[in-house]
């Protein structure tokens, strides 16, 4: 009985909001449909047959769906203020922009995500026995968790994507001096071998190419290339060629001592990251090794113990 009362309440609340967020989103649409029919004479009972009608065809409802989502995402981008945008719009391009999302789009599918685990949560969990008052908050729970979820998985592809970039430094900038010695200039080069490789870093500089070919200067892209990619390692590459680009300098001598000081680089990490192994391990060791050693020397002992003394 709670059950249905709770299904039935569900859906009059769902009928009432939506009713509530149309008639709000639609309000200029349904002013100008009243005044168009009060001048033309026709019957407001008329209006809404027709309206309910048109509603009944597919695509006029995918329409509709359509118009609703624009207005909820036109809502979004108003109540969002610049700076958000610009952070969010930073964050979304240094995940590769996944699933092609603008930051309106993503927030739009961080509210859709909540809405829905809500819904479906406190449902479930209501017809499974538990209380109206609990099934809400736990839905409110898991709807908070589903709108944070978008930003938790942009946030790990961010950092895979640095990691990708880091790893393909110094093949990368190898074949670039190799195509420089070869005869090449340093834009043929760069897109010879972004033509040739597939990764974040070959993506980075096929923009910074067309931004040159756009009218943008190799300083002035190469500084916006700098400020989308923050790695410390890339954006130290990446200064030195701007300051060779001003100085004059060779670019087949800066890029071959960049590449080695990035294989250096790496091999100090490789080190550090060795020597960090032995004390990572010490909590899995304490967890889970020590209790099986402890149990497989210890057990026939206290077992015996056990059996003499009983």
């Amino acid at each position: 009985m709670i059950s249905l009362l709770f299904v039935l309440f569900s859906a009059i609340f769902f009928m009432l909001s939506s009713g509530a967020v149309l008639s709000h989103l639609f309000r200029q649409e349904i002013a100008i449909s009243r005044r168009t029919a009060s001048y033309s004479g026709i019957e407001e009972g008329q209006m809404k047959r027709d309206i309910k009608i048109g509603n009944e065809n597919p695509k006029n409802s995918l329409d509709l769906m359509k118009k609703i989502v624009d207005k909820v995402k036109r809502l979004i981008d108003r109540r969002t203020s610049a700076a958000r945008k610009k952070k969010l719009e930073q964050r979304l391009h240094e995940a590769g922009y996944p699933l092609k999302l603008s930051p309106t789009d993503f927030q739009f599918l961080q509210l859709l995500i909540g809405f829905v685990l809500f819904f479906i949560i406190s449902l479930m969990l209501v017809k499974t026995g538990s209380t109206i008052i609990s099934g809400l908050f736990m839905g409110c729970i898991i709807g908070a968790v589903g709108i944070y979820y978008p930003s938790f998985y942009l946030s790990v592809v961010i950092k895979k994507r640095r990691h990708a970039i880091e790893k393909m430094l110094p093949d990368f900038f190898d074949m670039v001096n190799l195509s420089i010695e070869a005869g090449m200039g340093l834009d043929a080069s760069l897109l010879r071998v972004c033509n040739q490789t597939k990764g974040p870093l070959a993506d980075e500089f096929l923009q910074t190419l067309e931004d040159m070919k756009l009218g943008k200067s190799r300083r002035e892209a190469f500084s916006d290339l700098r400020k989308r990619v923050p790695v410390h390692q890339f954006q130290s590459i990446i200064t030195s060629l701007i300051q060779a680009d001003i100085l004059g300098v060779g670019m087949a001598k800066v890029i071959r001592s960049l590449t080695s000081r990035i294989r250096e680089q790496r091999t100090l990490l490789a080190r550090e990251q060795a020597m960090k192994a032995p004390v990572k391990m010490v909590f899995p060791m304490l967890l889970f090794i020590f209790p099986a050693i402890f149990i497989v020397m210890l057990g026939p002992l206290i077992i015996y113990l056990i059996q003499s003394v009983f």
